[in-house]
């Protein structure tokens, strides 16, 4: 199965943390096989205690946690954006559910960076 945007996310904050999955599994008390389907997209949909426990090992900030809940119903969404979201502190749940939801024609997609700029312009406006 092909990488999505819940398990980008997890395992940019893991490897933030420098945690292995058996060390994360240790500290959290989720299975480390679980935690790997995750992050590879073989599992999507954690329950809440779940998340709530990994997050918490992750030291997820706010922003963080609610991009990582957003994912949770949406896990397909971009890997791309997801990343570019969460390296950039500036960018605010709303701005990354609005790019994150943003449904493309065509086959070409603009690259993270050109979609948050054009989503900061849609917000500046408002």
């Amino acid at each position: 199965m092909k990488d999505n945007g819940l398990g980008t996310a997890i395992r940019l904050l893991r490897d933030r943390r420098t945690l292995s999955l058996r060390e994360i599994s240790q500290l959290s008390g989720v299975d480390h096989a679980y935690i790997h389907r995750l992050e590879k997209g073989e599992k999507s949909r954690p329950t809440d205690e779940t998340l709530d426990k990994i997050l918490r090992v992750l030291r997820a900030d706010t922003r963080e946690a609610d991009i990582v809940r957003w994912l949770v119903s949406r896990p397909d969404s971009d890997p791309g954006v997801v990343e570019f979201a969460l390296n950039d502190p500036s960018i605010t749940i709303d701005m990354f559910s609005a790019a994150a939801g943003v449904v493309h024609r065509g086959s070409g997609r603009p690259d993270p960076a050109t979609l948050f700029d054009r989503i900061r312009q849609i917000f500046a406006e408002d």
